[in-house]
């Protein structure tokens, strides 16, 4: 059925609306997208050799390894707005697809997709983060957990801010439900788009401190430079 459904409808790229062959994004838009090289495997900021960054070994991170799939840059930046902010939750499972490339899954055992503030979620009808976990966990045959967390402070935009005011922005920023993450140990958070690592690292710190897990690594789609 697969195959005659591709038949009688073959791919087309959402972006450029011509046929491509896979998947709905052409595969040379995708080939020419700038990827993380170079960077310390713990934060995925540039590190010579791909080693552990002095700041890591100076300050370690509470995630243990960082994943991104691709820089926030090219045709991925028309992708992730239209998912974030064109009402198209449906590029949620092309964003999963090209991720789950990217990412070794090896040890992970659920999946947790970093939460939106309650009001957010009601304006925005929908969890960006979340759908690109869901259609992720279906790829990779790794649960998903929801419910788990959740973000209690209404954090303004860190669009503009530094480093160190999304610290300060994010903090008791999430609770977390011990529960939900009984006899688990190694688990991966996932969100859309990592800039300095600030909510990840939040989310992190609060998870270790409630739960039993032991490692944690922090997925993105994709970094900005």
């Amino acid at each position: 059925m697969h195959w005659l459904e591709s038949w009688l409808l073959p791919p087309e790229c959402v972006l450029t609306h011509q046929p491509s062959q896979d998947r709905d994004i052409d595969a040379k838009l995708v080939a020419e997208w700038p990827i993380p090289t170079e960077v310390c495997p713990q934060c995925c900021e540039p590190s010579k050799d791909s080693k552990i960054c002095g700041a890591c070994l100076t300050h370690p991170p509470a995630f243990s390894r960082t994943q991104i799939g691709f820089y926030f840059d090219k045709e991925l930046v028309d992708l992730l707005h239209g998912l974030k902010y064109g009402n198209k939750p449906a590029y949620a499972r092309i964003l999963a697809e090209l991720l789950a490339e990217r990412v070794d899954a090896n040890g992970i055992e659920a999946i947790i997709a970093v939460p939106l503030y309650a009001k957010r979620f009601r304006d925005r009808g929908f969890n960006q983060a979340q759908l690109i976990a869901e259609s992720l966990a279906k790829i990779l045959h790794i649960p998903v957990i929801n419910q788990a967390v959740f973000r209690v402070k209404n954090t303004p935009t860190q669009t503009h801010l530094n480093a160190k005011q999304r610290r300060q922005n994010l903090k008791n920023a999430f609770s977390v439900d011990a529960n939900k993450f009984s006899g688990l140990v190694h688990v991966a958070l996932v969100d859309d788009v990592m800039t300095t690592g600030a909510t990840m690292q939040s989310l992190a710190e609060q998870i270790k401190k409630k739960t039993h897990i032991e490692f944690i690594q922090a997925w993105s789609v994709a970094k900005t430079k």
